[in-house]
This record gives C-alpha cells, sequence and structure tokens, in this order.
C-alpha cells in the first residue's frame, strides 16, 4: 500500500526514514500505473522535501521514469545530454550556442526540457527557431536532426508526458519537489555523457550519487547560472559527477575557478535574438564569450578525463572564436 510509504517518511522524529532507492522506485511506479492518487504522491514528495530527498530515492525516481520513455528514444545516436528545464532571467541561454559549438565539432547532443509557463524565465525551448535547433516531437524526427545538425531539441511532451503534471506541483504547492531534481535526470536517449545544472548548492552531489547508483557512464552537475546546464564564469563552480575508471564509474569532484574576475557588467539583452548576433560576431559580449567557453570546456573535460581544465578551457576557446558562421 502506498500509505506505508508516507508513514516511513513521516512518523515522528525517531521513528521516520528515507525510502530506499527500491521503495522509491516502487512508490512512483505505483503512482504511475495507477495504484496511488497525486494526492497521496504529493504528501509523500512534500515529507522528502522538508528534509530534502536522498540520492537512494532520487535514484529510485530516475529508474521508475525512464521505464516510461518509449524504447525508440533510447535507440537514438546521441553522445551527450542536455537537460534545459530552469529557463533564464538574468542572461539569455548562452548554453545553446556552447551546443552548437559541440555540435559542430561532430558531438552529438539531445536538449531537452520542458515550456513551462513563467512570466519571468526566458524558456530555452523558445530560443531554439531562430537559432536554427530543430524541435523535434518524434525519435524520427530527432534521428533525422541528429544526422543532419548533430544537435536537437526534444520537449518532455514528447518523451515522457506523465511528469508534466507532477512538475506542475510545484505551483501549486509553492515550493518545488524531488521530482523536479529527477526531470533533468531522465536522459531520455540514454547518452553516454550528461551535464546537469543545479539551483540550490549541494543539488550537484546528490545528481552525481544518484548517477552512481544507476550505473551511468558519465555525467557533470554543477550550480549553473539561473539553475541552468550553464557555467556561470563569475563565479567559481565546484562540479560533481561520474566518470569512468578502468571500466568502473566512480564519483568526482572538481573545483573550477572564476574565469572572470572583478567583471562587472549590466544583465544583458535575454532573447535568441541577441543571441544570433553574438553568434554572427554582430555583437561582442565579454561575459558571453566567457558563458561558452567555460560551458564547452566543462563538456570537454567530462569527455576527456585525462586532460587538465587549463587544455580543455584552450580547447574551448579555440572552437568558440573559430566557430563557422
Amino acid at each position: 500500500m502506498f500509505s506505508e510509504y508516507i508513514k516511513l517518511t513521516g512518523r515522528g522524529e525517531k521513528g521516520r526514514r528515507s525510502l530506499t532507492m527500491d521503495e522509491a522506485q516502487q512508490a512512483l511506479t505505483d503512482y504511475l500505473e495507477g495504484r496511488a492518487s497525486l494526492l497521496q504522491l504529493a504528501v509523500l514528495l512534500m515529507l522528502q522535501r522538508v528534509r530534502c530527498e536522498t540520492p537512494e530515492e532520487a535514484a529510485g525516481y530516475i529508474a521508475a521514469l525512464r521505464k516510461k520513455v518509449p524504447c525508440a528514444w533510447q535507440g537514438l545516436s546521441v553522445d551527450l545530454d542536455w537537460p534545459c528545464f530552469a529557463g533564464k532571467k538574468r542572461q539569455p541561454p548562452w548554453l545553446l550556442l556552447a551546443a552548437k559549438v559541440l555540435a559542430a565539432n561532430g558531438v552529438k547532443i539531445l536538449l531537452h526540457g520542458h515550456m513551462s509557463v513563467d512570466l519571468v524565465k526566458y524558456q530555452v525551448e523558445s530560443a531554439c527557431p531562430v537559432l536554427n535547433i530543430t524541435i523535434a516531437d518524434t525519435p524520427e524526427m530527432a534521428q533525422l536532426a541528429l544526422q543532419n545538425d548533430s544537435l536537437v531539441y526534444v520537449p518532455l511532451s514528447a518523451y515522457c508526458p506523465e511528469l508534466i503534471e507532477l512538475l506542475a506541483l510545484r505551483e501549486q504547492v509553492g515550493l518545488r519537489t524531488p521530482l523536479n531534481t529527477v526531470a533533468r535526470s531522465v536522459n531520455p536517449s540514454n547518452a553516454p555523457y550528461s551535464i546537469h545544472g543545479v539551483f540550490h548548492k549541494s543539488y550537484e552531489k546528490i545528481h552525481a550519487q544518484a548517477a552512481l547508483l544507476n550505473n551511468e557512464h558519465s555525467i557533470i552537475a554543477f550550480k549553473g547560472e539561473g539553475g541552468e546546464s550553464e557555467v556561470n564564469p563569475r563565479v567559481s563552480t565546484l562540479a560533481c559527477g561520474v566518470i569512468q575508471v578502468n571500466g568502473k564509474a566512480q564519483y568526482i569532484e572538481q573545483d573550477w575557478p572564476t574565469y572572470l574576475e572583478d567583471f562587472t557588467g549590466a544583465h544583458t539583452e535575454v532573447s535568441a535574438q541577441y543571441l544570433l548576433k553574438v553568434w554572427n560576431k554582430e555583437i561582442d559580449d565579454a561575459y558571453g564569450d566567457a558563458a561558452v567557453i567555460t560551458t564547452i570546456a566543462m563538456v570537454l573535460k567530462q569527455m576527456q578525463p585525462d586532460s587538465s581544465q587549463d587544455d580543455a578551457l584552450q580547447k574551448a576557446k579555440q572552437l568558440w572564436e573559430g566557430r563557422t558562421l
């Protein structure tokens, strides 16, 4: 009975405990298969939210949701999974320019997210058409875009619509739930590499530890600008993740130093048109250059763990400055 999971989590201080990975997976599966109500799931999620979900709980929820993703999505030829669920407020989504550079250099990338109604934040998906990034609603459309451009954006509704109602709980209760963490981790194409941006510090560790429990090949998680999967070059960044060492998954932590020291600049125009002008070298934007370079570098370092941060940054700068318009 689902109520048992609520009891385990919500008992008195001495009696309660967090769910195991298997329990969390079964709890969400019970809801997804109609054996529990949305109210019951919401209560469980809020109890976990109060004390912060554990990596085991996150890993269990991720495993349950991945079973809802149609096999056709998991058969796509993708190198890098790039979730975009936060939206941007103070800066445009520079991550899209980083993705375009990497794709132009042979990295097959699947961007994915949810176009939530937010009057404050600019949604990444809305910028894709202006930047000639295909939005695909089917695996066939996605595969064609990957073949032609090595880059595609897929909305959450196309691969896991069941999650949309659960993400909407945030607006109803006024707090994020553990599923806001989990949404970034579904990796619908089962890509070997993944980059996760988080909004709150310490969640990068939960993402990495959950990935380790789910036997991920390689992921990197960090507190991104505005919570998005994009490095903020104005601050130092702790990145946590999983890499393969001698064929075995290993948890890692990396400290990336501040790239733009003593940089003060007004927040720029948050629009796809502005990004396009920077891409076409019609406008110079020092912050944008730095955001793109550091984001590319973090991906390169994750894909080539033996390289140094300096080498990754130098390579990223070369790729950005040598982009083909």
